[in-house]
């Protein structure tokens, strides 16, 4: 026979697949900048995606059917990777968020599900052809190329394991999102280079991807699907695979990770030494507004939460109450604010017509024009430029 069987279905299957094959390379291939390990989990992301899709394309390809050693391959590869992509992506998600992440005996508890996989693949093969080869040539044994164990990985019960570990590590990294979006603006007071957006989609992306998989998978146990019925859930995850390759692949080349966060490093405020309730409140707000006024540390446009309370001597929860209760704002709006005044005295100092808008906000402590921008709209309610304009009027 072909080696592959060019059809409606499996060409267009082919397409996403060495979509995911070139952009799972390309990224594996960058794991010598700082990025390393996120490229690294990437790429294996949209291997194990690749494999999924190819299940389904060699199938098309007429492999299935062959009753040869393509047919013994499609039952003994390890198509199922649906156990794999739930741990991968907590990963990715870990180490795209911290750029001094590294795997430590705590993340132990997370590879053992794919431990599992991987000794069930090993096992079938190994039990069938050492016990049950050559295999009797009927329709049980596919013509002779399957043994007893052959589709173990492909039961109802290892679906339905395989998919519960994918939404709980789909469930789990979500949860670490929204800390890490908490994390920031309670920390950090440039997020100029931290891309939630990106974060927040490849997780939509996937979790809809495969969640609908497993929907055609839960119809076709209670009302079986004909394999052309199946084969658009695979199209549906092919398509997000040209999604996730480009946009991934930029995402690592343009965005570079925080460097502070971990799953630890979140606002302390079980761990602080006061109580919650400041009897000192006003003494500590006038400590803060002090040092902002004389030192102007809000210039320094990567300020961060830690550099401020080590300014000021005090424990970064204590400090992060402080501006939470005390001016009912984060640290990146709290910090803005203070760029924001710095950019409105220079206005009416005139300097805005002697140099541009962009140079009065980096000198203010701004990292860039759109987050300037945004800043500036977001407390006066106006763009710097409109502002300017309201000023000029009679």
């Amino acid at each position: 026979m072909m080696a592959f069987e060019f059809n409606i279905y499996s060409a267009f299957l082919l397409l996403p697949f060495s979509q995911a094959v070139l952009f799972g390379i390309l990224l594996i291939c960058k794991t010598g900048d700082k990025f390393k390990i996120s490229n690294l989990l990437l790429g294996i992301i949209l291997l194990m995606i690749g494999i999924k899709i190819a299940f389904w394309m060699l199938g098309f390809a007429g492999w299935y059917d062959s009753h040869d050693t393509y047919t013994s391959f499609m039952f003994y590869f390890p198509f199922n990777t649906i156990c794999l992509i739930g741990p991968l992506i907590y990963f990715y998600f870990l180490s795209a968020t911290n750029q001094n992440f590294k795997f430590k005996k705590k993340h132990a508890n997370h590879i053992w599900l794919p431990i599992i996989w991987a000794a069930v693949i090993l096992g079938k093969l190994s039990i069938d052809y050492i016990l049950y080869f050559p295999f009797p040539k009927n329709l049980y044994t596919q013509f002779g190329t399957k043994g007893p164990l052959a589709e173990i990985d492909k039961t109802m019960l290892f679906n339905l394991i395989s998919y519960g570990s994918f939404v709980y590590y789909l469930l789990l990294t979500f949860k670490s999102f929204y800390a890490y979006k908490q994390y920031a603006v309670q920390n950090l007071s440039s997020l100029e280079n931290l891309d939630f957006v990106w974060l927040r989609n490849i997780l939509l992306a996937l979790g809809t991807g495969l969640v609908l998989m497993f929907i055609y998978q839960l119809i076709n146990w209670v009302t079986p699907l004909s394999y052309k019925a199946d084969w658009y859930s695979y199209m549906f995850l092919g398509v997000l695979v040209y999604y996730l390759g480009i946009k991934g692949y930029m995402f690592q080349v343009a965005t570079k990770p925080a460097l502070y966060f971990t799953q630890r490093a979140k606002i302390d405020d079980d761990q602080s030494y006061e109580p919650k309730v400041f009897l000192d409140l006003p003494v500590r707000m006038s400590e803060l507004t002090k040092l902002l006024d004389q030192q102007k540390p809000y210039l320094i446009s990567e300020l961060t939460l830690n550099q401020l309370a080590s300014m000021m001597t005090l424990n970064s929860g204590i400090l992060s109450r402080v501006i939470n209760t005390g001016y009912n704002l984060n640290f990146n709006d709290f910090i803005n604010g203070y760029r924001i005044k710095e950019v409105l005295s220079k206005i009416d100092d005139q300097e805005h017509k002697k140099i541009t808008l962009l140079g009065i906000a980096l000198d203010s402590g701004f990292n860039s024009k759109a987050t300037f921008n945004r800043a500036f709209k977001k407390q006066m309610g106006k763009t710097p430029l409109e502002y300017i304009k309201s000023l000029e009027k009679p």
